[in-house]
């Protein structure tokens, strides 16, 4: 399981630096095509070790690249666009899915609110790529065409 993750991740990486595309993106895919509801070739208990593993290695992958990889200059060009949205965005996600989570499924509305903040949360390192591809110069960096 451990080398079909590995070279999925990898893969992933390749196509998504070949067409500057944001990793996460295509990462989240291959895990979807991989997963048990479509292709079947990986099914991880929830409540296994290795899926804990796996998240915790993630996440900090995920983390250490996104910080290792950002450069100050791209960080001036879509600061405010990340601040609006780490905490305007991350308030109005927590409200509403709270509020739709008390209605749908009855819940108290402070586990509400916690399903909203954990479903809200981003990430500068996941965001950055994103909008700096939206400059125009791709996500990996500037273009040369």
């Amino acid at each position: 399981m451990v080398g079909i993750i590995l070279a999925a991740g990898t893969l992933s990486g390749i196509v998504a630096r070949k067409f500057r595309f944001p990793d996460v993106v295509l990462f989240l895919l291959a895990g979807i095509m991989l997963g048990p509801e479509l292709a079947g070739v990986l099914d991880v208990r929830a409540d296994s070790v290795f899926n804990q593993i796996i998240l915790i290695f993630g996440s900090c992958y995920i983390l250490f690249d996104g910080g290792a990889s950002l450069k100050l200059s791209i960080l001036k060009e879509v600061w405010i666009t990340i601040l609006v949205i780490t905490t305007v965005g991350v308030l109005v996600t927590t409200a509403v899915t709270g509020f739709a989570a008390v209605q749908i499924l009855g819940i108290p509305i402070i586990t509400a609110l916690l399903l909203g903040a954990a479903i809200s949360s981003t990430d500068p390192a996941t965001l950055v790529p994103v909008f700096y591809a939206g400059t125009g110069q791709g996500a990996t960096g500037p273009s040369h065409h």
